[in-house]
Parts: structure tokens; C-alpha cells; sequence
């Protein structure tokens, strides 16, 4: 007994050792500059392989969009994606599709971004064609119409088709009274049917501009060499005018949301969500946005006390558990989600008093500093383990910019999240995590009536 007494707290003593000398360290390691037209560029060297991910940031997704307009940024990456620079390259194009680089783009709801992987070689031939689209594209209406039918057949395929992007799209819908992240970026059918030509050309004219985006390189390359091709390429773009983002924010107070209840005919499991709204964290409460972060981490681990310890193992009422605080994803509020499988719809009235019983022991007793370090140590290994590629390194860095967060605050994520104490954790859960805070959501199979029964009815 006394051995393993004496192990334990030897565990406990390296525990914290790793924890602080782990954080200690920057996040990431990087260099920048900005031109004169405003366009940035965030360096990431890595020389392990000849590999360079070169991804551009725009900072406009879907909750830029103005009703009845919804799907446009969506649709325009699709153009940018297919169109050709306006400026002529001749030889230039043929060379650059034929060497074997990666391309692809992907739109959010508050930045759309273009990423490639080309090897080091290529990578003076990739900044020239991207400078290229970054002047203009020539958008062609045979291109629009069958992009248009592109689009309709993904959103078919990919949310009508998708039990569980069906129901985000509906909650969302509820969840979120005026915000635009209520709507889907892919768009409403019907607005992405109305879409005309000229609304992406305006589209484009209003948003995709030198000092409206930023570019990160990340892999092995020569930074004095990518700057002089910055020059190069980049800066004889005129910037753009000065963007305000205006979004109608959410209210801090509305009515309470009664249970959203989501039937498909393809849903495989059962799905019970309890969502928590969120307010303005990053700016005034960081620490509460920290803290949050943490707490789902350790809800959703293998932890004594967990929700995923009680409910999948210990009381065997679900499959999966998992809990989720979008740290860098978004650059308004949204929510603190927990989303549970149960294993029988008649249990969810007995999951949702555990789920609210186990936060208020939280928030009464806190979490050892154990479990704190445990938890935060586990986030900065996720971490480091993403970051250990290159796209994903880029990736991480692009979201959490685009999320708000400096460059400053992103490199010292560790260190700060290392600062969370049990105080804290109490009091998000106080503050934010209250049952009557609480909107739920469940999905669940929609029958389909037998021939015979469709005839009868």
C-alpha cells in the first residue's frame, strides 16, 4: 500500500515536471511580414522534406453574407477554384498543372482559404498563380451554371442526405436568432438557385483583397527568397478599400428554446446534444474561454468523474460521449456542445440528470490539480502532434488567426491554458453552464411506412 502510495505520488510529481516544461515552450515558431498593399505573410519553416503547403486566407465565410444571398462565398470558392487568372501565363499554367501539385479550397463561416502542396521547386510558379487570382479571376457563366448544379448535387449529398448535418443544419437554424451563423455555408437551396453571376462578381469585388487576407507558407523554403517573390508578385495589387464587418450579434438574453427534435430516414444511432449558448469571451473573459476549453477536454477523457467515464462505462446508458468548446474555430460566440449516443431513447431523461448533476459537483467541488494537469497536458500533446505536419500547422494557425486571436496569444496557448485553476473551471460552469442555459437536441430515425401502410393512409 505504502508503495504504491509512494508511486503515485512520484506519477504526480513528474506529472506536473512534463506539464510545466512542455509549456513552457512557444507553440509554434514562425516569422511575418506585410506589404505595402496590407497583404501578410506568416512563415513556418520545416526542412525535413522538400515540401512546401502555401494557403491563402480571406477573411469572409458564410456569416458574411446577407440574407437571401446565402451559399455566395461557397459558390465563389468554387469558381475560384475552376476559373483561370485573368492575367495571361501562357506556358506558365500548363507547367504549373503539370507538376504535381495539390490544390484544393475550403469555405467557413468566417474566413475561406486555398491550400496547395507542391514541392520546394515549384513553389516561385505557385506564388505567381496564386498573385494571379488574387488580381481576378475570369469568371465564365457556362462555368457558373455548371458549378450551380455542382453545388445543388453536394448539398443534396452532403447535409439533405447526412443525418447529422440535417440536424445541424435545423438546430443551428433554432439555436441562433439573427446571427448568420444560423444559416448553412453551403447555402438554402433556394438562394443558391437564385444566385446570379454578377452577385459573385460583386461578391468578389467587395471581399477578395491584398489587405483583406493573409498568406501562410509553411514546410522548406528560403524565407529571404519567398519574401523578394512576395514583392515580386504580390505588391503592385492595389489593396482594396477598408472592411467593416457588420453581423448582427446574438442576443445575450432571449427566450428559452424548446427541445429540437430532428427525424431522418438514415440517422444509424440515436443523438442526444445539450448546447449551452456563449457570450464575448476572447476579448473581455479569456481566462473563461480558456477554462472552457479545458472542461471539455476533461468531460469527454478517461478521467475518474468524467461524463464519458459515467455514462459509457460506468453506467453503460450510451455508446459516446463527447464534449466540445470551439477554442479557435469561430470569431463570435457560439456554444459549449456536449452530444451523447444513447444506447435507449428511454434513457435520455435519466442521461440529461447525470450530465446536470456531474457539472453542478464541478462546479461545487472544482477538479484536482491532477486532473488539471492531466488535462491540459493532454491538449498541448494533441497539439504537437497535429502540428508535426505541415498543412496542419498551417491549418491551426489560420483558424485560431482567423478566430481573433493574435499571433502572440496563439503562440502562448500553452502557457495560458496551463494557468486554468479549479476556481475557474467552477465558475464558467456557474456562469455559463446552468441547466436553464441549456438548448437540447435529439436526432433520431425516421420510420418510413411500409407500402401497405402509405396505401391505407
Amino acid at each position: 500500500m505504502v508503495i504504491r502510495m509512494i508511486k503515485k505520488a512520484i506519477g504526480v510529481f513528474l506529472l506536473v515536471l512534463w506539464a510545466e516544461r512542455l509549456s513552457a515552450e512557444p507553440l509554434l515558431h514562425y516569422e511575418t511580414f506585410t506589404l505595402k498593399n496590407g497583404l501578410q505573410f506568416i512563415l513556418m519553416q520545416n526542412k525535413r522534406a522538400p515540401i512546401v503547403s502555401y494557403t491563402t486566407w480571406y477573411k469572409v465565410g458564410s456569416a458574411d453574407e446577407v440574407p437571401g444571398k446565402t451559399g455566395l462565398a461557397h459558390y465563389l470558392e468554387h469558381l475560384m477554384e475552376t476559373a483561370s487568372p485573368e492575367i495571361q501565363m501562357g506556358q506558365f499554367l500548363e507547367d504549373f498543372n503539370a507538376s504535381g501539385a495539390h490544390s484544393n479550397a475550403y469555405t467557413a463561416r468566417d474566413v475561406t482559404f486555398y491550400y496547395k502542396m507542391v514541392m520546394t521547386d515549384h513553389l516561385e510558379l505557385l506564388m505567381r498563380f496564386e498573385a494571379g487570382r488574387m488580381q481576378g479571376v475570369a469568371f465564365n457563366q457556362d462555368k457558373f451554371e455548371t458549378e450551380k448544379n455542382v453545388i445543388i448535387e453536394e448539398r443534396l449529398m452532403r447535409t439533405e442526405n447526412d443525418p447529422d448535418s440535417f440536424f445541424n443544419e435545423k438546430f443551428n437554424n433554432q439555436f441562433f436568432t439573427i446571427h448568420p451563423y444560423k444559416n448553412p455555408i453551403i447555402g438554402w437551396e433556394k438562394d443558391i438557385r437564385a444566385i446570379t453571376l454578377d452577385d459573385v462578381k460583386a461578391f468578389h469585388k467587395k471581399w477578395y483583397h491584398p489587405n483583406n487576407a493573409f498568406v501562410i507558407v509553411s514546410g522548406d523554403f528560403d524565407p529571404a527568397q519567398v519574401r523578394a517573390w512576395a514583392e515580386k508578385y504580390y505588391e503592385n495589387i492595389p489593396s482594396g478599400p477598408k472592411i467593416t464587418r457588420t453581423r448582427p450579434q446574438e442576443p445575450l438574453k432571449k427566450k428559452k428554446i424548446a427541445p429540437i427534435l430532428v427525424e431522418h430516414p438514415q440517422t444509424p444511432t440515436l443523438s442526444f446534444s445539450q448546447m449551452y449558448p456563449i457570450p464575448e469571451l476572447k476579448k473581455q473573459h479569456y481566462q473563461d474561454h480558456l477554462s472552457l476549453t479545458l472542461l471539455s477536454v476533461f468531460l469527454s477523457g478517461d478521467f475518474k468523474g468524467s461524463l464519458e467515464e459515467t455514462l459509457v462505462h460506468k453506467e453503460k446508458l450510451a455508446s459516446t460521449f463527447h464534449s466540445q468548446y470551439a477554442l479557435t474555430d469561430f470569431l463570435d460566440p457560439w456554444s459549449f456542445s456536449i452530444v451523447v449516443h444513447p444506447l435507449d431513447e428511454s434513457k435520455i431523461k435519466d442521461i440529461e440528470n447525470i450530465i446536470n448533476e456531474t457539472l453542478e459537483k464541478i462546479a461545487q467541488n472544482g477538479l484536482t490539480q491532477e486532473d488539471l494537469n492531466r488535462t491540459q497536458l493532454y491538449i498541448y500533446n494533441s497539439w504537437v502532434m497535429k502540428l508535426d505536419d505541415i498543412f496542419e500547422r498551417a491549418h491551426f494557425l489560420g483558424t485560431a488567426f482567423s478566430s481573433g486571436l493574435t499571433l502572440e496569444q496563439i503562440n502562448s496557448l500553452p502557457q495560458d491554458l496551463k494557468k486554468v485553476t479549479s476556481a475557474d473551471i467552477q465558475r464558467v460552469i456557474q456562469n455559463y453552464l446552468t441547466k436553464d442555459h441549456a438548448v437540447m437536441g435529439i436526432l433520431k430515425k425516421k420510420s418510413v411506412p411500409s407500402p401497405s401502410e402509405a396505401k391505407r393512409s
